[in-house]
C-alpha cells in the first residue's frame, strides 16, 4: 500500500475513522501519563514512558477536510513538550518507513525544537529531552528497548493492519511478569473489516475451513491470520459461510480472549471511516479505571449510551433477597458484598474480577476475605467463574459478572456493545 503525503503529513480519509481515532488518544495519553507518573501529589515524579510503534509522521492529512491535525505519535509529543512536569515521560517513536521517518523529523523539528539538530534524537542514548526516534523494523526496535529501562509504560502498536500475536506475547511476557501486574499497557490497531472484504494484497478469508478449496491468495490470509492469532484453533470459528458481520464478531471476540492471557482487562473501540469498513483500537490494561476512562472518551465523542444501571433500584432488591448480609449496615452504610458487586458491574469491563484487583483491596484489606466475599457472590449466582487461561499458569479464581442473573434478581441490564460512528453521522 503505497503512501501519500501532504507536506509531512501522511494522507488517511475519515473523520470517523482517523481523526477521531486521533482524537480519542490525544485525550487518552495525558490523562494516563497523569496517574501512572503520581500526579500533582507526587509531584509527577515517577518513570513514565510512551512507545510508539510505527509513528508515521506525526501529522495526518485528513483527505475529507484537508486539514492537518496531530496524529498519535504527535499527540505524544505535545504532551512532552506542552507540559512542564514531564521530565520523568521518555516518548520513544519507532518507524520503519524511511519516508514516513524522514517527514518525523521534519514535523518534530518544525514543530517543536527549531533549534536543535533532530539527530540527536537518534538512538537509544540518552538525551536531554528523554526523546528517542529509531528508524527499525519492530523486531530489531524492540531489541534496543530491552536495552532501555522502562517503567510504566503504554505500548502503541499501530501498523497497517495488524501485529503478530508472537511479538505481542513476547513483550507482555516480559513486562507484565506477574500475575496481572499493573505498570503496562497496549493499544493495538485491528483493521478488522480487511480481513473478510479484502484489501490489497491481502484476499478476503475462505468461507470454509477446508484447505483444499482455498485459493492461492485465501491460504496467504489465513496463514497470516494464523500470525495474528497465534495458532490455528481460531479456524473452524471464522471460516464459515455466516455473515461477514457475524464473523467479525466473533474474529474480535477470538482474538480478545488471547488477549485477557496477560489482561484482565481488554476493550475493543469500533471505527467505522467509511461505508463497511470497520477497524479496532484494542486496549489492554491491568487496570479498571483506565479502561473506565478510556470507554467514556470514546463514548463521549460518539452516540453510545453511557451505562448508568440505577443503583438504588437494584440495592432495594439486593437487600430483599438476603437479608443476611445487611447486619450492622444502615442508611448509606453498604455490606462489602454489594460493594465488590457495583465494582465489577460498573467499574470492570466484562465484569472480570478476581482477588487480586487493586480496588477490591480498597474494599477488603484481607486477601482471603475478599476471596470469601467473591465466593459468596458466587454462591448467590452473581458471579460465574471464568475459563480464561492466564499467562502464568496459576491457580487463581476468576470470575465474570452473571449477566443473565443481575439481569433477573437485580433489574440491571447487561452493557450494550459499543457501536462506531458511522460517516452518515457526521455532519
Amino acid at each position: 500500500m503505497a503512501l501519500e503525503f501532504v507536506d509531512d503529513a501522511i494522507c488517511l480519509s475519515g473523520l470517523t475513522g482517523s481523526k477521531l481515532k486521533s482524537d480519542i488518544i490525544g485525550e487518552y495519553y495525558p490523562f494516563w501519563w497523569g496517574i501512572t507518573s503520581g500526579g500533582p501529589s507526587k509531584n509527577y515524579q515517577y518513570a513514565t514512558a510512551i512507545v510508539e510503534l510505527d509513528a508515521g509522521t506525526g501529522e495526518i492529512y485528513i483527505k475529507d477536510t484537508r486539514e492537518v491535525i496531530l496524529g498519535s505519535a504527535g499527540h505524544a509529543l505535545e504532551l512532552k513538550f506542552s507540559n512542564p512536569n514531564t521530565n520523568s515521560l521518555k516518548v520513544i517513536l519507532v518507524e520503519k518507513d524511511v519516508n514516513c521517518y524522514e517527514h518525523l523529523k521534519k514535523v518534530i523539528q518544525r514543530r517543536w525544537v527549531r533549534s536543535l539538530d533532530v539527530s540527536a534524537l537518534e538512538g537509544v542514548r540518552p538525551n536531554r529531552f528523554n526523546i528517542y526516534l529509531l528508524n527499525q523494523t519492530l523486531d530489531n526496535a524492540l531489541a534496543s528497548l530491552d536495552k532501555m529501562t522502562l517503567r510504566n509504560t503504554l505500548f502503541f502498536f499501530d501498523p497497517l493492519r495488524n501485529t503478530e500475536y508472537s511479538i505481542i506475547e513476547n513483550v507482555a511476557r516480559k513486562r507484565v511478569s506477574t500475575f496481572y501486574r499493573t505498570g503496562t499497557e497496549f493499544i493495538l490497531f485491528l483493521f478488522t473489516s480487511d480481513w473478510f472484504l479484502g484489501r490489497e494484497p491481502l484476499a478476503p478469508l475462505p468461507v470454509t475451513d477446508n484447505y483444499q478449496r482455498w485459493t492461492l491468495e485465501e491460504k496467504q490470509t489465513v496463514l497470516e491470520a494464523d500470525g495474528l492469532f497465534g495458532d490455528q484453533l481460531w479456524r473452524p470459528r471464522i471460516l464459515n459461510n455466516q455473515p461477514a458481520a457475524v464473523r467479525e464478531k466473533q474474529f474480535i471476540e477470538l482474538y480478545k480472549y488471547r488477549l485477557h492471557k496477560w489482561f484482565r482487562y481488554v476493550l475493543p473501540l469500533p471505527f467505522n471511516p467509511k461505508e463497511n469498513q470497520i477497524f479496532h483500537l484494542i486496549l489492554c490494561s491491568n487496570y479498571s479505571v483506565g479502561v473506565k476512562a478510556t470507554k467514556n472518551f470514546f463514548i463521549g465523542k460518539t452516540k453510545n449510551p453511557k451505562y448508568t444501571p440505577d443503583n438504588r433500584q437494584a440495592y432495594t432488591k439486593f437487600k430483599e433477597f438476603h437479608p443476611d448480609v445487611m447486619a450492622g449496615f444502615s442508611g448509606s452504610r453498604r455490606p462489602p458484598e454489594w460493594k465488590i458487586l457495583w465494582k465489577a458491574i460498573v467499574e470492570h469491563e466484562e465484569g472480570i474480577c478476581d482477588y487480586t484487583c487493586s480496588d477490591l483491596i480498597e474494599i477488603e484489606a484481607d486477601a482471603q476475605n475478599r476471596q470469601k466475599l467473591l465466593e459468596w457472590l458466587e454462591n448467590a449466582g452473581y458471579l460465574i467463574k471464568s475459563a480464561i487461561p492466564n499467562g502464568w499458569n496459576l491457580q487463581i479464581k476468576q470470575y465474570k459478572v452473571n449477566w443473565e442473573m443481575v439481569r433477573d434478581a437485580l433489574g440491571i441490564e447487561l452493557p450494550q456493545p459499543l457501536q462506531p460512528l458511522s460517516p452518515k453521522e457526521i455532519v
